[in-house]
């Protein structure tokens, strides 16, 4: 497990992250939210400069209509997983990271499926040397967000090791009947 991202430690590091993420986020959802308010201006941009004859306004604005709504979904999902990283790194609890963790393990799995099409093409289409800039760049691109998603991660287990350390076993009800008296733990953890 790492103990510092970026030269920053994970408590400090899980913040910048969470924070980085929702102000990003909240953009975003700003000028989608934007986008689909102009959708029939858009559509009709798009009509007129498009080489395809068959191409009409209405199903350039309906394709716009369902791809933005899934991107706006997406990044509100992205929004609020990435508030609940920065509450989760504040109050040490490990379970508000999950979220965090499930959204952008889904999108690095997603990344490099993407990248290992994008290398097949292009290695299959370009000459070498661009094919391995290709491939060096995106490679290295992968590698910088898996070191990332891992610093996460760490921060995810050093949480969850400080809170079972700190939770310490607390002496149960008195017992009646010669019972063996022992430690359990709160009653709150119990299932």
């Amino acid at each position: 497990m790492l103990t510092k991202v970026l030269g920053m430690r994970l408590n400090t590091y899980g913040v910048v992250v969470g924070w980085l993420g929702a102000i990003w986020s909240f953009l975003a959802v700003i000028l989608i939210s934007t986008a689909l308010g102009f959708a029939d201006e858009i559509s009709e941009e798009i009509a007129k400069n498009s080489q395809d004859p068959n191409m009409t306004a209405i199903q350039i604005r309906t394709l716009l209509v369902i791809v933005l709504s899934v991107f706006l979904a997406l990044k509100v999902i992205n929004l609020l997983s990435s508030a609940l990283l920065v509450m989760g790194t504040v109050k040490e609890r490990h379970l508000l990271l999950l979220p965090w963790l499930i959204n952008s393990g889904i999108t690095l799995a997603f990344t490099i499926i993407s990248t290992v099409l994008l290398w097949v093409e292009a290695i299959g289409s370009s000459p070498v040397a661009e094919a391995l800039s290709v491939v060096f760049v995106s490679g290295g691109l992968v590698v910088l967000w898996w070191y990332l998603y891992y610093g996460i991660y760490s921060l995810f287990k050093h949480i969850q090791l400080t809170s079972d350390q700190q939770r310490p076993l607390i002496q149960g009800p008195p017992q009646r009947s010669g019972d063996h008296s022992g430690a359990t733990y709160p009653n709150y953890t119990k299932i």
